[in-house]
């Protein structure tokens, strides 16, 4: 069984809430076990520079805590914080976040990506690897946290922005914040937008079934 440490960014008390994201992965992809953990003082997640800058540190010392002798770790969050500091730290260990996964899995799907997230700007991944390629980054009508997409009229507004990015001739919807997998939205997204949409959980899953694979080669299983 390849193990993997999931750190969600986002303090969670619900035991339900805080596996949905581990749950998924092991339900896509066999022989993966994931263990979750949440980050302290962190009820909003992810939505500001600021917030981010709060947040690093605890995810460091979270990783380094309890998921150090993990084969793999998730920092469950488009925006990657600390996935290069915890590189750093545990020197070796595959590492990944929600933003870098879903990016790479966007291309494969074609060169015009639109992103659909909860701030104004893309995440810094998003920006990094799509320049020359990112037709717009989209933030649904009334979302401005996690929190939002987790209404009915944050959910609705995510609809509604599916179908102006496929009005806008993007290949691809690349989901910019993975509380819209909590939500379980894409497969409704790719019904009313007719795009693809890729999950950035689902693609973290895909980046820890490579990792899996390959230790099963160097053990030459």
């Amino acid at each position: 069984m390849f193990e993997v440490g999931l750190i969600r960014v986002i303090t969670l008390d619900d035991p339900k809430q805080l596996t949905i994201h581990g749950n998924l992965i092991e339900s896509l992809y066999p022989g993966i076990a994931v263990e979750s953990a949440c980050i302290p003082n962190q009820p909003e997640g992810i939505h500001s520079a600021e917030l981010c800058r709060e947040a690093i540190p605890k995810i460091v010392e979270l990783a380094c805590a309890k998921f150090a002798n993990k084969d793999m770790i998730l920092v469950s969050c488009a925006d990657d914080p600390g996935v290069e500091e915890i590189k750093a730290a545990l020197p070796g260990m595959p590492v990944t976040g929600g933003g870098e996964s879903a990016v790479a899995a966007a291309l494969r799907y074609g060169p015009n990506i639109g992103v659909l997230g909860i701030i104004d700007q893309a995440p810094k991944a998003y920006r990094r690897i799509l320049e020359g390629r990112l037709v717009g980054n989209y933030r649904p009508d009334g979302v401005f946290s996690t929190l939002d997409l987790q209404t009915p009229a944050g959910y609705a507004a995510c609809i509604e922005t599916a179908k102006k990015m496929a009005a806008d001739d993007c290949d691809v919807i690349a989901l910019g914040c993975t509380g819209l997998a909590t939500i379980g939205i894409a497969t409704e997204l790719e019904r009313v937008s007719g795009l693809p949409v890729i999950d950035p959980v689902v693609a973290m899953g895909a980046f820890v079934a490579l990792e899996a694979a390959r230790k099963k080669v160097r053990a030459g299983l």
